[in-house]
């Protein structure tokens, strides 16, 4: 395994090709990243922009290896990009072998351009996408999707949008296409083919491994993925003070990273995880910089700019977290982003995990009598055994994602879908509005092909372990900081009221959202806010505070709006 530092000059690319080439050149360069809508698409008809971190200057060259063929990358690289790279990445594309991608050093998104086709691709554990659209023999594409829908505002539709605004995580543009992990798509001027090149392989323990064995060769495994991480100077780590995030940390101590951890704090203490955040530093001796959340008046600002929905509640306090770290110097935010992919209860969990998994007869045994212990009814025990009925999610762990929001005009019949792993808008958005405009790149060192392999080839069994009453969430986390950590942190069952701050800006603000949300706002225009039906949830606080979160999903998707006019206005003063 590559245990070379990371680079994170390359954040994203966007680009337009008319195939086959008529012997126009393309217009490539390598341009610091620019935030939307300040960033302007270039007017010829052939080009090629890659994206680098602001700062970066003359120091990082485009990565093409002639001037037939041009290459752009984005994500964490394991190493630098020399010309053998760049040539290995051209001669795999070239030749077809496309599995031979999976072995790239790093999580990466590209393109390349040749004389007679053009290659889009995205690796498997990338946080990074590309976005993409057809019209004809040309071919555009981008990291950031308003690049590639110049009148977006005549073109959005108006269901996905009442969606978004309900806290539905979709794309916004239904036009584009979005290019999906471990998968490349190849346009050769007639047509586009997308193909998956690289896929998780489950690779269980050999049978009567216990939950131990998987704890430990998970440990082993975090550790080497965190090893590159030692070598890059300082980075930062996004620390709750939970269990994922809390792995990372004691991976990262172990490897003897220089990390300061960043601790999102509150006044409240419904929702005040900062214990178990500075207790996780006191012990593996890292620096702990609690940052307090902002729920004043800042909270959500008329200044922000958008090129998509920012479909979450706290825009506001990641922008506290970047500003803190760019000044401190940091340029690599890490945190424990994939612990609840790899770890958790699968969203079907049942019964069955338990009678058909790869346990003994003794852990069979053990769990179900736990099962029959535990909160769930023998009704609803007895329908998991089938695999159309899921223990995790029912119609109650929806909550009040099925509900309409009372202030949206009511549009019955909406289906409500889960959110869709590959593609999380408020950390594309993050990237695009935040993060690359200052320099910093989020990375998550538990999204590595050996964890995942192992994951999906545990037991399902072993994700959730229901004893005494409780259900145990993700036992083999737990294990595996059984002697690495505090017992206060892997012992932790349960959640706080992590909801409780942004309700309380809801509360305490009903006006931001009247200035944003009322008659002369957009989303009224389009008549999905109802002015009247948002001044009877602003009046009552109990409606305020069980609207909370679509207020501010709406509220934010109205600043995108807002900023695709705003758009058109720069473009005419530029």
């Amino acid at each position: 395994m590559d245990h070379s530092p990371l680079t994170v000059d390359y954040l994203g690319c966007a680009g337009r090709v008319t195939l086959p080439c008529d012997g126009t050149p393309v217009d490539y360069a390598c341009v610091p990243y620019t935030a939307f809508p300040e960033r302007r698409v270039p007017d010829s008809p052939m080009y090629l922009r890659q994206w680098t971190r602001p700062g970066t200057g003359a120091t990082v060259q485009p990565a093409h290896s002639t001037d037939r063929t041009h290459l752009a990358l984005g994500g964490t690289l394991t190493g630098m990009l020399d010309n053998a790279l760049v040539d290995r990445i051209t001669a795999t594309l070239r030749s077809g072998r496309y599995p031979e991608l999976a072995g790239l050093p790093g999580d990466l998104v590209g393109c390349l351009i040749t004389d007679d086709r053009a290659f889009l691709f995205r690796s498997l554990f990338t946080r990074n996408t590309l976005f993409y659209k057809q019209s004809g023999n040309m071919l555009e594409w981008s990291s950031d999707p308003a690049d590639l829908v110049p009148d977006a505002l005549d073109r959005l539709d108006r269901q996905t949008i009442w969606r978004i605004c309900r806290g539905d995580s979709l794309v916004a543009y239904p036009e584009l296409g979005l290019l999906r992990p471990g998968h490349l798509m190849v346009f050769d001027g007639v047509s586009a083919k997308v193909i998956q090149y690289d896929r998780i392989t489950p690779k269980p323990l050999p049978r009567g491994s216990t939950p131990r064995d998987y704890a430990d060769r998970a440990w082993e495994l975090l550790l080497a993925a965190t090893r590159p991480y030692a070598h890059v100077g300082h980075i930062g780590l996004l620390l709750s003070g939970g269990l994922d995030s809390s792995a990372v940390a004691a991976a990262l101590a172990a490897n003897g990273a220089e990390v300061t951890a960043y601790h999102l704090g509150t006044d409240d203490p419904l929702a005040d995880e900062s214990g178990y955040a500075r207790e996780v530093c006191r012990h593996l001796s890292i620096p702990f910089v609690p940052i307090m959340t902002d729920t004043g008046a800042g909270h959500v600002s008329e200044d922000w700019r958008f090129s998509h929905p920012y479909n979450h509640t706290g825009f506001r306090w990641l922008e506290q977290i970047v500003q803190r770290v760019r000044a401190d110097g940091v340029q690599l935010l890490t945190w424990g982003r994939d612990g609840d992919l790899l770890f958790s209860p699968a969203p079907d969990y049942g019964v069955r995990d338990v009678l058909w998994g790869r346990l003994s007869w003794a852990e069979k045994s053990l769990m179900l009598r736990g099962l029959l212990c535990s909160r769930w009814t023998l009704d609803a025990l007895l329908r998991s055994v089938r695999r159309s009925y899921s223990l995790a999610i029912d119609a109650s762990a929806f909550g009040d994602h099925t509900r309409q929001p009372d202030f949206l005009v009511p549009m019955p019949g909406v289906p409500f879908e889960l959110p869709d792993p590959e593609f999380v808008p408020e950390e594309q958005i993050t990237d695009l509005a935040l993060s690359w405009p200052h320099g910093v790149q989020f990375c998550s060192p538990m999204a590595d092909r050996g964890l995942y392999e192992l994951a999906t080839g545990m037991p399902r069994a072993y994700r959730c372990i229901p004893y005494g009453g409780r259900n145990i969430d993700k036992p083999v986390l737990r294990l595996m900081l059984e002697d690495r950590l505090p017992p206060m942190i892997w012992r932790r069952h349960g959640r706080l009221w992590l909801g409780s701050p942004h309700e309380n800006f809801c509360l305490n603000h009903p006006e931001a959202f009247t200035a944003l949300l009322g008659p002369d706002s957009r989303l009224a225009r389009m008549n999905i806010v109802d002015p009247e039906r948002l001044a009877a949830v602003l009046g009552h606080p109990s409606s305020t505070r069980r609207n909370a979160e679509s207020l501010i999903c709406a509220a934010m998707t109205e600043l995108f709006l807002r900023s695709l006019e705003s758009r058109t206005s720069h473009s005419v003063r530029s």
